[in-house]
């Protein structure tokens, strides 16, 4: 349920919340060390921020006059500065405390109190950004709560939201190849080319995007954004020496993709509509391979009182094949998710699909069911928070070139990754992981095998 709770969030977010949220965090913890009588005279300060801000403005100041670099009357200089309607110079004053800090205490509360402004002047990307800074110098998962809730208001507030990964992994099929060297055709044995076979090597994935939301009521928003993504090959030496005449960057693949979304709140209990529109481009080995547009719903309705959720999924696709040889097609897919949530805090989810191409070339016509579970553990095992998944799916070809039974297919698949909360920086967690895939099918061209494993970074809020 988390697009519901980001709808009704945005109208209390709306009213001030994350402002307040920001002002409580930062206000208990203005001073972070000082003299004993310095440490009265501002304390005094702190506690007239909100009632009376000039005169704990003025008493900064002149603890300030005494030491310039003094940090908590730097503190206490930029909250009183916001709560008067300075933020330019509110944020100079927090800027200031930040450099002048020595002590993770100090940083967190500056980088706190420099979001909070930031906020207030709505410049909520940058705000973001002090958040993330702000959870470098946390001493405790409650700091940890708070920069991540705070985050999360901020998140609310800000039109724009921005959406980036990254990974390498070595990849035992970069191109996609068969598992078999000789395959047979009508009876015939043929052997395969080496481009034509999996090749070993390695994989570097990235995909960024950035989203603007151009309108919002109470109970709805609507988003316009763009989205690309890019997978890189390199081949081993050993792939290189078997296929002398490829290179891995004949089998990388880039997309960018356009993408509109209105997202709809229906009742109070959190029945959720959503309803998107796409149209992208693709690239195979530098060439294009696809155009693609197309349209979804979707349906969240919660369960348990809010506690698991089932969503129900329905798109339409037209693809543009570029490539000789290839038609037009039209793809249409149905699909069912419910997430269920253990009392211990795990996620169960769980996955139903349904796939049909249709195409004036009989040989792409295809039918495709699936299912897949996943187990994400809550609780991190010395600092690890672990994922578990399988997938299941069989795709029926009732025509092939190759054969007067059609094509079928076989795909099976396990993946488990790992996150490792305690190496984060910025809230940025890195991820191994580990998957297995392969596919069998009757005809031994496309029976393919692939293992992989790889890094890469997730946010932690």
């Amino acid at each position: 349920m988390t697009e519901h709770r980001r709808i009704a969030g945005r109208a209390a977010a709306r009213a001030g919340l994350a402002r307040r949220y920001l002002r409580a965090a930062t206000l208990a913890l203005c001073l972070v060390g000082s003299g004993a009588s310095a440490q009265d005279e501002l304390a005094e300060a702190a506690a007239q921020l909100e009632q009376a801000p000039q005169v704990a403005l003025a008493a900064a100041e002149d603890s300030l006059a005494r030491d310039p670099g003094h940090i908590d009357a730097l503190l206490i200089k930029a909250r009183a500065l916001a709560t008067l309607g300075q933020p330019r110079a509110a944020r100079q004053a927090a800027l200031a405390a930040y450099r002048a800090a020595d002590v993770a205490p100090a940083r967190y509360v500056s980088a706190m109190i420099l979001a909070d402004v930031l906020t207030q002047n709505g410049q909520h990307t940058f705000a973001q950004y002090w958040l993330r800074r702000a959870v470098q110098h946390t001493r405790s998962e409650a700091e940890v709560t708070r920069v991540a809730s705070a985050y999360a208001h901020v998140k609310r507030e800000n039109p724009w939201t921005f959406r980036f990964s990254v990974g390498a992994a070595p990849n035992s099929n970069v191109n996609n190849g068969s598992s078999e060297r000789i395959i047979a055709i009508q009876g015939l044995p043929f052997v395969l080319s080496p481009t034509a076979r999996a090749l070993d090597g390695y994989t570097a994935e990235a995909t960024a995007a950035v989203q603007y939301r151009f309108a919002e009521t109470a109970t709805s928003q609507s988003h316009i954004g763009i989205e690309a993504a890019g997978r890189m090959n390199w081949l081993t030496p050993a792939s290189q020496a078997a296929a002398p005449g490829a290179s891995g960057r004949d089998f990388d693949y880039h997309a960018v993709t356009l993408i509109g979304r209105h997202v709809q709140l229906l009742d109070s209990a959190g029945t959720l509509v959503a309803l998107s529109g796409q149209v992208g481009r693709t690239w195979y080995g530098g060439a294009k391979l696809t155009d693609r547009f197309g349209a979804g719903l979707a349906l969240t309705l919660p369960v348990a009182g809010g506690q698991d959720s089932l969503t129900l999924t329905g798109r339409a696709d037209r693809v543009l094949h570029a490539r000789p040889g290839r038609a037009h097609e039209t793809v249409g897919h149905v699909g069912a998710s419910y997430v269920h949530q253990l009392d211990w805090g795990d996620h169960i989810t769980g996955r139903l699909g349904y796939s049909k191409s249709v195409s004036a070339n009989a040989v792409q016509e295809y039918s495709m069911p699936e299912v897949s579970l996943s187990y994400a553990f809550d609780t991190p095992v010395l600092g690890t928070i672990f994922t578990l998944g399988a997938h299941y799916g069989y795709k029926d070809y009732k025509a092939s070139p190759y054969t007067n039974v059609g094509r079928q297919d076989h795909m099976v698949g396990v993946e488990v990754s790992a996150e490792f909360r305690d190496l984060a920086y910025m809230g940025f967690a890195p991820v191994v992981s580990l998957q297995a895939n392969r596919s069998v099918s009757n005809v031994s061209l496309y029976s393919q095998q692939s293992l992989s494993a790889g890094i890469s970074l997730q946010s932690r809020f």
